[in-house]
């Protein structure tokens, strides 16, 4: 028999982390996946097609004919960058507060990340057959989304689906208001979703190449 100081051991403590790693890895891409397809379908059906064109605009008609635009910019004048910055200072300070110095990164890198690729989009996409600016992908909705996904990774774990129903609330909350406002048509609220969900796959999957990276040298 083989002595248990010689026997083969198996790290049982590394087995649940890789697999952790590894379906952390996985959602990370399909994130990227996700929200890249769900920019490129919103502005193929929204603003290339004709036919979704039309829709897309008849929805703005009717969101902006109910009456309540000024109901709508009361609610969008808190999405400015003095309250934005708050929000983010305060959220990157609750992660250190909680010893957390990755997550105080990523909401930073997320926030911003988000909103570059917003603008830089909006600036290179054209909108065919119209003197408007092309407003896809939606800027206030970006970063209310953004912001949300940090709410959620700052979070304490037993607190984190609260953070995501908030989340998702004050989300829809934006998207709706966008587009009560004559700011947003519905394609331009997807697009924002589809930028901050592949910007959250792009810095949650660096931050889990980086952790890897560490693990590694320490090994």
């Amino acid at each position: 028999m083989t002595p248990l100081a010689t026997a083969p051991t198996v790290p049982f403590l590394d087995v649940p982390r890789r697999r952790i790693g590894t379906g952390a890895t996985a959602a990370s891409v399909l994130a990227i996946v996700a929200g890249t397809a769900a920019v490129v379908v919103s502005y193929v059906v929204g603003v290339l097609d004709r036919r979704g064109r039309a829709i897309d605009d008849a929805v703005l008609r009717d969101a902006f004919g109910l009456g309540l635009r000024r109901e709508a910019l009361d609610l969008l004048d808190y999405v400015g960058i003095p309250s934005v910055a708050l929000a983010v200072v305060v959220l990157a300070g609750l992660a250190l507060v909680r010893g957390r110095a990755d997550r105080a990164v990523a909401v930073v890198a997320l926030v911003l990340g988000a909103q570059v690729v917003t603008q830089v989009t909006k600036a290179l996409l054209p909108r065919p057959d119209s003197a408007d600016v092309n407003s896809l992908p939606s800027g206030h909705v970006t970063l209310v989304a953004s912001l949300g996904v940090a709410l959620v990774l700052v979070a304490p774990r037993l607190l984190a689906p609260v953070a995501a129903l908030a989340a998702v609330a004050v989300t829809a909350f934006a998207g709706v208001a966008v587009m009560l406002a004559g700011w947003h048509r519905p394609s331009d609220v997807v697009a924002a979703l589809g930028v901050v969900a592949a910007t959250t796959g792009v810095v949650t999957l660096a931050a889990a190449l980086l952790r890897a990276r560490r693990r590694r040298r320490s090994a």
